[in-house]
């Protein structure tokens, strides 16, 4: 894993017409969705505070029949309250799309900087970790990948379930591939704020009886009547002290399958931060060496 990358492009100033160029250049239309949102958000305020209006104007003439222009101004009061409800949304709303157009472009030019690979939105990934199976309108965005020894993608994954499938959940992934054949184990950190991924892979996983220092750490699940190699297996590597220190440090949901490893969190990873690129490279690739070991 290349231990020099250029970082400079995750803070460099970003001319915002580039990024909106590059956000519509790989799919996105930012303008027209902005522009659809606002207007169905629109015609909702604007009609329930213009009725409001006129039933504030209603009573307001009964009970006050003489009240002059006065009064009439004041029974425009909640849709002029309204107009700038909807004023204050749009504004906000465009400087928010603005700032993740920004991060797409910043996140693509340190990619290219450093000679990795980058795709902005790739729709319904291909990945074997159980999460990439479910819900509806499956994305990951601001996939970087580094080729090499040790192959590496990173991304932001998004999709949709829940009640009538209308919830949306992100996570971030980190994975490479590993040169061992290892059973299908998924650890979920005890930590609170971690997060739960839905992994359906693990719906077919018992839990092992473990002991040590690693099962404080983690939950874990694995191929049931296996209790005894899953502990061998971790007690060797993920368990071992000097990598439990840094889950510690950085809690990952972690899942071995189809010979591949994984990292989840309820935080991006593919980020801005440059924090964030070292310790998630430096980890995986140091815990995909321990259990290739």
């Amino acid at each position: 894993m290349p231990d020099d990358l250029d970082y400079s492009p995750l803070a460099a100033p970003v001319d915002p017409a580039a990024a909106l160029a590059h956000a519509k250049a790989n799919g996105d239309h930012p303008g027209r969705d902005t522009a659809c949102c606002a207007l169905v958000f629109a015609v909702i305020v604007a009609a329930v505070f213009g009725l409001l209006s006129i039933l504030l104007n209603m009573y307001l003439t009964g009970a006050y029949p003489d009240g002059g222009v006065g009064i009439r101004l004041l029974g425009l009061l909640p849709l002029v309250i309204g107009l700038g409800l909807i004023v204050l949304v749009i504004v906000q709303d465009r400087r928010g799309g603005g700032r993740v157009w920004i991060d797409h472009y910043r996140i693509m030019q340190f990619a290219a900087r450093n000679g990795m690979g980058y795709r902005m939105k790739v729709k319904d990934p291909e990945q074997p970790a159980g999460v990439f199976d479910i819900g509806g309108n499956r994305c990951a965005v601001d996939v970087v990948s580094i080729e090499g020894p040790r192959p590496v993608e990173v991304g932001q994954y998004h999709y949709m379930a829940g009640y009538l499938g209308g919830e949306t959940y992100q996570l971030g992934y980190a994975t490479t591939p590993l040169d061992a054949h290892l059973p299908h184990l998924l650890l979920i950190p005890r930590a609170k704020g971690t997060g739960v991924p839905h992994v359906s892979g693990g719906a077919s996983l018992g839990n092992p009886d473990l002991r040590g220092p690693g099962t404080e750490a983690f939950k874990v699940f694995g191929p049931f009547g296996r209790a005894g190699e899953i502990q061998s297996l971790l007690d060797r590597t993920l368990f071992s002290p000097d990598l439990l220190a840094r889950y510690t440090e950085h809690p990952v949901h972690i899942e071995i399958v189809e010979n591949r490893l994984y990292f989840f969190s309820p935080k991006p990873l593919s980020t801005t931060d440059p924090d964030t690129w070292r310790w998630l490279l430096a980890l995986l690739t140091d815990t995909a060496e321990r259990l290739e070991s």
